[in-house]
């Protein structure tokens, strides 16, 4: 997003949103109820509101700063001054693609390639924020910058790069690509040459038209990626040598990873700066809670506590945990065999909370660290 009125709105914005403790969407809604809007704001509204380079309605805009404890009249005004930014001056509006000097001919495919956001998304505060830090330091510099999200299966990692990368995406106007490198899943993971053969094909570069080796390939790769500001998501790493093929090189561009692994050679040779997620905090799993399964929560506070606690704040051990409460007793805020042990199933593991275990809780709880090689104190 180019610099002027309509990006000091939304960096003032999600400064405010980060200010308030970053409500989820959920309950935002809950906090806009209101008589004449019963049920609050229309979640699609309210992602509206921080994730679209359009602006909002200034009505919808205006009651979410207001429950976030901002000052109305001041963000009217930064509001008032985008709007007209976006609808009367061109000038400070990103140029379509197709007329950038800098640009060739056929550069006008914009790719948009990011999974569905992750709904609903709670906590992760810190280490957002320092996403949101390196995105600002990659401009202040005009350098590339990648960013390397760690952590053990069931953590979150790919739930936030994807949150993340959606509420960001405004600010990369020649598009967002997309891989799924599958090294936490079974089978063969794609090679380097399909994953650069998709990309270049999201950027408007015909398959008949690609060079034959890999080296070439990727060579072309960022020969396109040149000149352009665009966020490359890869998802479940396994090894560096998937990720540094698919490296743009080209300032403009953030490349995020995430990966089970420490991916050192990322970090070691390629400026990669790595984020170890640990689990929720007890308040964000509960959250986390309330959104999946609703007020049941807030009338069993105890049991939801102690249901985050018995799944080590992990949140696809949350999510499985409470789409059995719902498939098995809907009243209920336990499922039968949350009550009986602490054992919970997945579709991909099964585990026993126990100290050691991949559900027992971690020392480092929803807070990112900055490191160049993973802690032996997880």
């Amino acid at each position: 997003m180019p610099a002027g009125p309509l990006a000091d709105f939304y960096d003032r914005l999600h400064a405010l949103h980060l200010a308030a403790g970053q409500p989820s969407v959920r309950r935002l809604q809950q906090l806009t109820r209101a008589e004449r809007r019963p049920r609050g704001i229309n979640p699609t509204s309210i992602h509206a509101v921080f994730t679209r380079p359009r602006l909002a309605r200034w009505e919808v805009v205006g009651e979410i700063v207001r429950v976030l404890g901002g000052d109305v009249e001041e963000f009217a005004a930064l509001w008032r001054r985008a709007n007209h930014c976006r609808s009367h001056d061109d000038s400070l509006v990103d140029p379509p693609p197709h007329t950038r000097p800098w640009a060739s001919a056929d550069a006008a495919c914009v790719p948009h390639e990011l999974p569905p956001d992750v709904v609903p998304f709670t906590g992760r505060g810190p280490v957002r924020a320092a996403l949101d830090a390196l995105l600002a330091e990659g401009a202040t510099r005009a350098a590339m910058m990648t960013a390397l999200l760690t952590g053990s299966t069931g953590i979150g990692k790919s739930a936030l790069a994807v949150h993340w990368a959606h509420r960001v995406a405004g600010r990369f106007p020649d598009g967002q690509l997309y891989a799924d490198l599958r090294g936490e899943s079974p089978g063969q993971p794609p090679t380097p040459v399909e994953v650069l053969t998709a990309f270049l094909n999201a950027l408007g570069v015909a398959t008949a038209d690609l060079p034959a080796t890999p080296a070439a390939l990727a060579a072309r790769y960022r020969t396109r990626m040149s000149g352009r500001r665009m966020l490359v998501l890869l998802d479940n790493a396994s090894a560096a040598g998937q990720v540094r093929p698919l490296l743009p090189g080209s300032p403009g561009c953030l490349v995020l990873v995430t990966s089970r692994d420490d991916l050192a050679e990322l970090v070691v040779r390629h400026g990669a700066r790595r984020l170890e997620l640990g689990p929720l905090s007890a308040e964000a799993g509960v959250e986390l809670l309330r959104g999946l399964i609703g007020d049941r929560v807030d009338a069993d506070p105890e049991s939801a506590y102690d249901l985050v606690r018995r799944c080590g704040g992990r949140p696809l051990a949350l999510r499985v945990a409470a789409e059995r409460m719902t498939a098995h007793r809907p009243t209920a805020l336990v499922t039968p065999a949350l009550t009986t042990t602490p054992t919970l199933v997945t579709p991909t593991l099964t585990t026993t909370a126990r100290s050691g275990s991949a559900l027992a809780p971690a020392r480092v709880v929803d807070r990112p660290r900055l490191c160049a090689q993973r802690s032996t104190a997880q």
